[in-house]
């Protein structure tokens, strides 16, 4: 039986160097706890049939609808870890449509990473992983999470989500975010990660167009030239005419493809 670290090797070079970048990690006096938590995760899925042995198995694709029986695992064990983005690798696992029975904790994690407490990469990962179970028992939750005083950039996944739950409830937030600007780290300013801060007013668009309903074309027909809506503007910098040029773009489009849902009535 060839060891790990042979299969490892012979998959690719780019394994080769995620297996070494692992076993470094690995050995590192600092990270012994989680490391020891790691392995004791990695026990307990294995009972169930799995062969889990590096932490680069774990995807937000890792596990299926019928691989539930993993949830109270992951859970269990993502409060042992010390290092959240660490645990974080194996609680967007449970990203699977219909794991609804992950839902309340990922809520309550989430809320530990939004304003006052606000933490953009780790609510990132989070509020991905909420979106993709679809659970549509929680729509005013999700609805809370786009309160002026804690809406964030990363709660884009809400809209989103609330979009594909096709939630009746969220018609009325949703056309009022048509026109978010969202807060933005500020390295994003300057560069070409500046229209994030668009992001929710976009996704807004196409959250609507998921309710097909013709009566909304006319609170995003303007976004077919969004050159004449003042408050799309980006700071002065050498990516200013190129974001300008995207962003203008992608309104267009997305606006082009809601309307055409929208009139279809269907």
């Amino acid at each position: 039986m060839k060891s790990i670290e042979t299969e490892i090797m012979e998959r690719s070079a780019i394994a080769k160097d995620l297996w070494e970048a692992e076993k470094q990690r690995r050995s590192d006096p600092k990270n012994a706890h989680d490391v020891a938590v790691e392995q004791q995760l990695y026990d307990e899925l294995n009972k169930l049939g799995f062969d889990f042995y590096w932490s680069w198995q774990f995807q937000s694709t890792t596990f299926t609808k019928n691989d539930k029986a993993v949830i109270p695992i992951i859970i269990k064990y993502f409060d042992k870890f010390e290092n959240k983005r660490r645990a974080l690798t194996y609680l967007q696992c449970l990203g699977v449509k219909g794991f609804y029975e992950a839902t309340e904790y990922l809520i309550g994690v989430y809320k530990k990473f939004m304003p006052p407490h606000y933490d953009h990469d780790k609510l990132n990962i989070v509020s991905q992983t909420i979106m993709r179970i679809r659970d549509p028992r929680y729509i005013d939750t999700y609805l809370s999470f786009l309160n002026d005083d804690v809406i964030v950039y990363e709660s884009v996944y809400m809209v989103m989500l609330l979009g594909y739950l096709r939630a009746k409830k969220a018609i009325p937030r949703l056309i009022e975010l048509l026109d978010h600007v969202s807060k933005i780290p500020k390295l994003y300013y300057g560069c070409g990660l500046e229209d994030c801060k668009y992001h929710i007013s976009q996704e807004a668009i196409m959250a609507l167009s998921k309710f097909k309903n013709p009566e909304h074309i006319k609170y995003v027909e303007k976004f077919l030239e969004p050159e004449k809506l003042p408050w799309i503007n980006f700071v002065e910098s050498k990516y200013q005419k190129s974001n300008y040029k995207d962003v203008y773009k992608k309104y267009m489009k997305i606006t082009e493809r809601a309307i055409q849902k929208m009139s279809s009535g269907k």
